[in-house]
């Protein structure tokens, strides 16, 4: 079945030519993928309409031109505000347009890593032992090291926080910005300078501190909605090299986990490359089980139509237990450098396959909500 299907994206170009700075912008959209998305569902038979950003997406409604509009994939990630990646969403669910992907609520628990660690904790998923350190003078206290040991104190993990190594990272960010090699510390005082460096870096945000998860990390991908979700694939990461380049981090530090400038085409920065390979699905006992804990996250934090779940291992070894780090319900989808993609791709689907079952799951998923509502049904 055919749709007239209206895109919302932030054209990366369009906001680094408003000087906002490549980390700002690393989360927007390349031109690639707009142009990838729009000749794929256009050769899937779809009619697109490209709207731009929530700007865009306002004068559209305003004028009333949505009215034509079957579906809206929206890849937007938002700029202000910590639910910025839920305000597409939000803004649809107002308008009671059908839009592809999780709904706001989804979106802003999993955008916000300690409200997704405390849904997880309900849920009895594993994720590392973590404190949120106050980034405002709500906080109660006046310098990083008190702030440290008020959140602490006021966790239910102070025990397992007082073992190094840990791990910092604002709460509230994706495609690993504000990670960098220093984001891994070994005492006080590396905690203390990354903390205050982050809280300046980030004024609006609080700060994750994590025990370290010193294991296997993997990046599974999830299709589907509910009791039809489905694991399509996996990728295991694996890090060459010592990173060189990180002014708040020692001269050739080792580096085994993904930093903001690894997010590239190249998956490289800084004197270390990732390797991204697809591990043994079948064979492997630590695959599995990341797989059915990334499947169990994603189902529990409500993602719909398509996401994928990062996790990593306690430890090395056979006794590792998989503990997710995030749920990522807007996936990015440049083909030839987005991850997400490259999972479908070693399952065996074309990107054609992949966008079209992102939009059946959809699609199907707004044919059983009207067919409720028809029937008289909540």
């Amino acid at each position: 079945m055919s749709y007239t299907i209206a895109l919302v994206y932030e054209r990366r170009q369009d906001y680094l030519a408003k000087g906002l700075s490549e980390e700002e912008c690393a989360e927007l959209e390349e031109n690639e993928t707009i142009d990838a998305l729009t000749s794929t569902l256009q050769s899937l038979g779809h009619a697109v309409v490209q709207v731009g950003d929530i700007k865009d997406l306002v004068a559209c409604l305003a004028k009333s031109s949505h009215q034509s509009w079957d579906l809206v994939f929206s890849t937007s990630e938002g700029l202000h505000g910590l639910a910025r990646e839920a305000q597409v969403p939000a803004l649809l669910e107002a308008y009671e347009i059908p839009f592809i992907g999780s709904d706001a609520a989804s979106t802003v628990l999993c955008h916000d890593k300690a409200k997704t660690k405390l849904s997880l904790e309900y849920c009895s998923i594993p994720t590392a032992p973590w404190c949120l350190v106050r980034n405002s003078l709500d906080s109660g206290a006046s310098d990083m090291s008190d702030r440290m040991a008020s959140a602490k104190s006021s966790s239910s993990h102070a025990d397992a926080l007082s073992l190094y190594p840990l791990f910092v990272k604002p709460v509230a960010e994706g495609t690993s910005k504000g990670i960098y090699a220093c984001s891994k510390v070994d005492r006080q005082s590396e905690l203390e300078q990354t903390l205050s460096m982050l809280s300046m870096r980030y004024p609006d945000q609080d700060m994750l501190v994590e025990s370290y998860l010193a294991g296997r990390e993997f990046t599974v991908g999830i299709i589907g909605t509910g009791s039809r979700a489905r694991v399509i694939g996996v990728l295991e990461f694996r890090f060459h090299g010592r990173y060189e380049n990180d002014g708040a981090a020692q001269s050739g530090q080792e580096v085994d986990f993904l930093i903001c400038d690894m997010k590239n085409p190249s998956h490289s920065a800084g004197g270390v490359a990732v390797e991204a390979f697809m591990p043994d699905m079948k064979g492997d006992s630590q695959v599995q089980e990341a797989c059915e804990r990334a499947l169990q996250a994603y189902t529990a934090l409500g993602g719909r139509d398509f996401g994928r779940v990062d996790v990593r291992s306690d430890r090395k070894g056979s006794n590792a237990t998989a503990h997710i780090i995030e749920i990522n319900p807007r996936p990015g989808l440049r083909p030839d450098a987005s991850y997400y993609p490259s999972i479908a791709k070693n399952h065996g689907w074309s990107y054609e396959h992949l966008i079209e079952q992102i939009v059946e799951s959809a699609a199907e998923r707004v044919r059983t909500k009207r067919g409720r509502k028809g029937n008289g049904s909540n």
